[in-house]
């Protein structure tokens, strides 16, 4: 009685290590790839969440009055200002703007003028470094361009709107050009021969600003 020839040892066994083997070549470019891939940290050249912006701006007064006659006169000066905010997003940002302005009305007075708003910032393209930003709050104006019994403290509701481009706009330290308007409703002023109703001062403005981020 013949027996039977004995299986070859190992042979499904190196099947399965010629398998592996296989599949670890086709693995291995991936695997590389993979480790010379890190998650990027933060980098000194990325932006913070934090941003400080201050300039200066060339900006024209001009107060208007509700039913009143008067042909009310453009005054010219500079101001300074700053703002102070934090990114919510790769669009959107928030935070606090103050803007001071001093000028002599037809009087001769100084009129100063600081504005305390809160302040939001949008840019509709990321690549791009085009904002819009607007805001509201107060304003401060003492004397303003009234003939006053005295040089009073005016305490008015404030918004303004604005647009501008931020150069740099990913980098630690940029610079930016603007154009804005404030607005400030001083309310009703008592002279020592009339009172002048709903009292309004506008402010044009251009300017430039350095960007810290």
């Amino acid at each position: 009685m013949s027996r039977p020839s004995p299986r070859r040892p190992g042979l499904e066994t190196r099947q399965v290590l010629r398998a592996c083997l296989a599949l670890l070549a086709m693995l291995l470019p991936s695997i590389a790839t993979a480790q010379g891939s890190v998650a990027p940290g933060p980098s000194a050249s990325q932006p913070s969440a934090l941003w400080v912006v201050f300039g200066g701006t060339s900006t024209t007064v001009r107060g208007t009055c509700q039913f009143c006659e008067g042909d009310f006169a453009y005054h010219h000066t500079g101001g300074v200002f700053a703002n102070v905010g934090r990114r919510l997003n790769s669009r959107a940002d928030v935070g606090g703007e103050v803007m001071w302005v001093s000028f002599n009305n037809d009087s001769g007075d100084s009129v100063r003028t600081t504005y305390l708003t809160a302040v939001g910032q949008f840019r509709p393209w990321e690549s791009a470094g085009f904002f819009v930003r607007g805001g509201a709050g107060m304003a401060l104006v003492r004397s303003w361009v009234f003939q006053l019994d005295e040089a009073a403290l005016q305490k008015a509701l404030a918004v303004h709107i604005g647009a501008g481009w931020v150069f740099r706009p990913q980098q630690r330290v940029g610079f930016e050009v603007f154009g804005m308007q404030h607005a400030a409703a001083l309310g009703d002023f008592t002279t020592s021969t009339q009172t002048v109703d709903n009292v309004m001062g506008n402010y044009w403005s251009v300017g430039a600003a350095l960007v810290i981020r």
